[in-house]
């Protein structure tokens, strides 16, 4: 793995035949990994090899806002296993982005104000409608209790695929101060300093 570092750095150092010996050695399995979960997530062949191609050009390519994916890669284990990882992260967040906007021009089409009504029973049940009546409820419910901050931060995690840690440095604090500052707020019990303090 020290050599597979050593590698990185050449190639990061603008080592043409590094980085060619990097994408020789792992495109394949990279792809093949890909590949095997890109159907599992409703995505189309095309798109699971665009994103491995935006992948390996982020991996080297650079730019001044944005350093090059592979000075994150810090030798602890294989790099073979580090691109995949780094891979199904960027397949489950176009999965995510793609269902959204799914459900958006969804949503454009119907007249339903309520999305959860949208949600399918489970195969061959029927809803039990006082059960549904019941959740709703409570969800309603629980989205009126939460302030206007916990709700964007809601939206902006689950409906828009920013992550948490983006969110941590947005507000100048780390991920568990954030989440901390989520509990706090929705249990009342210790004072919000991350979450409530830049908004």
């Amino acid at each position: 793995m020290a050599n597979e570092l050593e590698t990185v750095r050449a190639a990061l150092l603008g080592d043409s035949e590094a980085a060619a010996q990097i994408h020789r050695k792992h495109h394949t399995w990279v792809l093949g990994a890909l590949m095997n979960r890109g159907p599992l997530m409703q995505l189309t062949r095309s798109e699971v090899e665009d994103c491995v191609g935006d992948l390996w050009s982020d991996c080297f390519g650079g730019t001044n806002t944005k350093p090059a994916l592979l000075k994150r890669f810090t030798g602890d284990g294989p790099l073979r296993a580090w691109l995949i990882t780094v891979g199904l992260h960027r397949l489950i967040d176009l999965a995510r982005r793609k269902r959204f906007r799914h459900e958006v021009s969804a949503d454009e089409k119907t007249s339903s104000p309520n999305s959860i009504d949208k949600i399918p029973a489970g195969n061959g049940l029927s809803a039990d409608a006082d059960l549904v009546s019941l959740l709703r409820t409570s969800f309603k419910k629980a989205l009126a209790r939460s302030n206007r901050q916990q709700l964007l931060l809601l939206c902006l995690v689950h409906l828009h695929g920013i992550k948490q840690k983006e969110l941590a440095d947005i507000y100048g604090c780390n991920e568990s101060r954030l989440v901390d500052g989520w509990m706090a707020h929705a249990n009342k019990s210790k004072p919000t300093r991350c979450v409530g303090s830049k908004l």
